[in-house]
């Protein structure tokens, strides 16, 4: 069986082998607690501001994600599904160049899967991917062998970011960090692994990337939460990229627009670190 590069693969993808990836995070959507009757129209307008920063300050790509949709549903139903089809295919016309990805939380790898093929997005991130964890919502089982399956059947040309130990959840296995993105390598087969803080904008133990980078030779590692330009440099050696998210928002809010003065300052020590 020939192995697959995934180094190469992020190359191609992103067109840097040390990404940093940003995050797109949509107001309420229809049938979700908060929404409060805002168009369409109206919600993609707000994700195309951000798309467009991200993509303006140079950024190598970008996750739409449901963020405004507390609480979450385990799998999401078909309002969700249409609503983040129409943002993300708007984002893809009308923002080129920009690597799309997608999240669809709680952690919907199916319906995030179908609407990446359907958009042209290259990845997928999977908060729940393998183990079994106890979150808000319950129980969060593996996913990853119906993901596989699904992308095999829509012979999809979609990467899966897997998270371990993600931000909000506690695995009922209790076991090392780098046991479980271990694991995500060589059973769950993610294409990459996701290292995050202990709850969203929280900043990544350093220690649990250099055990994760460790444990899993041949897949990028990201570190996925609380970076800034501050504590960048303290995962250069082990990180394979960067996923950014609540520093760069206005008062560091998760839900507020991008800050683009916030952007800029980190861009540039990005650039400074993982040059091109």
């Amino acid at each position: 069986m020939q192995m697959i590069d995934k180094f190469g693969e992020l190359e191609r993808i992103f067109g840097t082998r040390k990404p940093i990836i940003g995050m797109v995070h949509l107001a309420p959507l229809p049938g979700s607690p908060r929404y409060d009757g805002m168009s369409m129209q109206e919600i993609t307008d707000l994700a195309l501001v951000d798309a467009r920063m991200l993509k303006e300050a140079g950024v190598d790509g970008a996750i739409v994600e449901n963020f405004g949709d507390v609480m979450f549903y385990k799998r999401v139903p078909a309002e969700t599904i249409a609503a983040m089809t129409y943002v993300a295919a708007n984002i893809a016309r009308e923002v080129p160049g920009l690597t799309l990805g997608m999240c669809v939380l709680q952690s919907d790898a199916i319906a995030g899967m179908a609407i990446a093929n359907t958009v042209g997005a290259k990845f997928i991130r999977v908060p729940y991917y393998t183990e079994t964890y106890v979150v808000d919502a319950g129980l969060m089982d593996s996913i990853a062998a119906e993901t596989l399956r699904y992308r095999k059947f829509l012979n999809a040309d979609v990467k899966i970011f897997a998270d371990v130990h993600i931000k909000h959840g506690y695995p009922l296995s209790q076991r090392p960090i780098g046991e479980a993105a271990a694991d995500a390598e060589h059973r769950g087969l993610a294409d990459a692994i996701l290292v995050t803080g202990i709850a969203t904008g929280a900043q990544t133990k350093a220690d649990d990337v250099k055990e994760v980078k460790e444990s899993v030779k041949a897949t990028p590692v990201f570190v996925a939460s609380g970076v800034d330009e501050k504590n960048l440099p303290l995962y250069k050696k082990y990180a394979d990229g960067a996923i950014l998210g609540t520093h760069i928002k206005v008062n560091e809010d998760t839900e507020a627009p991008i800050d683009p003065k916030k952007l800029s300052a980190f861009m540039k020590v990005a650039r400074t670190i993982w040059p091109k």
